[in-house]
């Protein structure tokens, strides 16, 4: 066996030890919101749950996993402290949930694909904390989604959030499509959306790779909000194109190693 072989072979152990100390990390801090999530619901409090969750989350990816969070523009979540928003990010892989962790607003709730619902522990504690989830290309399961969301502004008064892209794009630098869905949501409610752009993570994970970086830095920067006051429905096109190309931008900034050196 030659050392490149035993070079590959190293490599893909680390890989996959790398991976299950990310779900040990993922269901250490689903428990600890599965535990607050009884309490939070008698004081009707459940989104709180994602909140504890994810301060469980943080502190564990960057000391577990070694997997550190650069956030940029994080004075624009304050309007998700005073009223509740729509927050819309780029969708790479599952270090979108170690991010998210760190940004996380108190009172907020996730959309998530259906099949997350129905894991062990993951899925009992996002039922139980009141996230959304959708079936993709279900329309029964859409039109759920969308009542869902438009309870969680209006009534419970928590900010959403939501992938635009409806898929995971592989850490590409170059964003797929935004479907309409957050858009026509804010043309409803009129809350204020929040953009946030993350730096293309396939330089620190690739399941096709098999590379799952330590001691590695996400770098993310959280857009000015979008007031959608007097939002109207034929703006929507517009609004959706002007999003993504300045989360686009943000994508390319971030991920450059310009700014890189410049951290």
């Amino acid at each position: 066996m030659g050392m490149a072989t035993l070079y590959s072979l190293f490599a893909t152990l680390l890989f996959y030890f790398q991976l299950l100390l990310f779900v040990f990390c993922v269901l250490v801090a689903s428990a600890a919101g599965l535990a607050a999530s009884p309490l939070l619901a008698l004081v009707r409090r459940r989104p709180a749950a994602n909140w504890i969750a994810a301060q469980v989350l943080r502190v564990l990816a960057e000391q577990v996993l070694g997997v550190a969070v650069d956030v940029d523009g994080t004075e624009h979540l304050a309007h998700a402290r005073v009223q509740p928003c729509i927050i819309v990010a780029n969708h790479q892989s599952l270090l979108d949930v170690v991010w998210l962790a760190c940004v996380l607003p108190h009172r907020t709730v996730v959309v998530a694909n259906m099949f997350i619902a129905h894991l062990p522990v993951l899925g009992w504690f996002m039922r139980l904390a009141g996230n959304l989830f959708v079936r993709q290309g279900d329309k029964l399961s859409i039109k759920a989604l969308f009542d869902g969301a438009l309870r969680s502004l209006e009534h419970d008064r928590v900010s959403v959030v939501l992938f635009p892209e409806g898929r995971r794009n592989g850490g590409s630098e170059l964003l797929l499509e935004f479907k309409k869905g957050a858009f026509y949501l804010a043309y409803c409610t009129h809350v204020p959306i929040i953009p946030i752009a993350v730096q293309s993570t396939r330089a620190l994970y690739s399941w096709s790779d098999r590379r799952f970086c330590r001691n590695a830095v996400i770098r993310m920067r959280v857009l000015p909000p979008i007031a959608t006051q007097s939002l109207a429905e034929e703006d929507i096109p517009a609004l959706i194109s002007s999003t993504r190309n300045d989360i686009q931008k943000a994508c390319i900034a971030l991920s450059s190693p310009a700014h890189a050196h410049q951290q």
